[in-house]
């Protein structure tokens, strides 16, 4: 594992819908917390479009959603779930959305932030293009204390050093995380996802995941493995 995920305190972990991090990177975040880390979980938008079942009311499929998330998240072991609410597909503007990492990034300080990698070849989803692209961008811009996001947060807040951004979902993975001993739990938090995946789905993405996880590991001395591309927050602006 790189340094930049050792000796860490607190992890943000950023989501464009309630189950990407655990798809993405859930042997990692329970390594994570197994060793004591905070992990905080913010899903960036209301996830209605994925709910199998069109007889739910909005209300109703929220209830749904966040229930199925708390279950996930107490077998990863997630100590805090926020919810921005912007709209699953829909036109929610890039800007208000970097505005709230930037608040959460003050607020929680953590030392490294999880999220979609936006430059996965063929990603044709605007949420996690968008997610992924303003997480990096928050990952500088939060030390900017001109840019005011929240006035009770900006006026307590000190910069600090923020380690580094992983990206998980990526195709050019920089570090492979042993996730032998917390792969079952990964695997069991999926199936806690039975609004928007139906059992065959869940069979489906449990078995190429499960490839996947080998695949990654094949030049490791363990078994399985989540493949990451962990950046500083320099490289995100002209590469200095």
């Amino acid at each position: 594992m790189l340094q930049e995920l050792q000796n860490i305190s607190r992890v943000l972990c950023v989501q464009p819908h309630y189950d990407d991090n655990d798809l993405g990177a859930g042997g990692t975040i329970a390594v994570l917390h197994d060793a004591g880390i905070e992990v905080s979980y913010l899903t960036v938008t209301d996830d209605q479009l994925g709910v199998l079942d069109a007889s739910l009311s909005e209300d109703e499929a929220m209830e749904l959603l966040r229930d199925e998330q708390a279950k996930a998240g107490a077998i990863i072991g997630v100590d805090e779930q926020i919810w921005l609410g912007f709209p699953d597909a829909g036109a929610w503007d890039y800007f208000a959305l970097r505005r709230e990492l930037i608040r959460h990034i003050r607020r929680i300080r953590p030392d490294v932030i999880l999220t979609v990698d936006p430059w996965l070849p063929n990603e044709a989803h605007s949420d996690h293009l968008r997610t992924g692209r303003a997480v990096a961008e928050a990952s500088f811009l939060h030390a900017s204390t001109r840019l005011q996001v929240d006035p009770e947060i900006d006026a307590a807040y000190e910069p600090y050093e923020l380690q580094a951004v992983a990206f998980y979902f990526t195709k050019e993975p920089n570090t492979c995380v042993d996730i032998t001993a917390t792969r079952e739990r990964k695997h069991a938090a999926i199936d806690a996802y039975a609004a928007q995946l139906s059992e065959d789905q869940l069979k489906l993405i449990h078995f190429g995941l499960d490839l996947k996880e080998q695949e990654w590991a094949a030049a490791e001395a363990f078994s399985h493995g989540e493949g990451l591309k962990v950046l500083p927050p320099s490289a995100f602006h002209v590469g200095l």
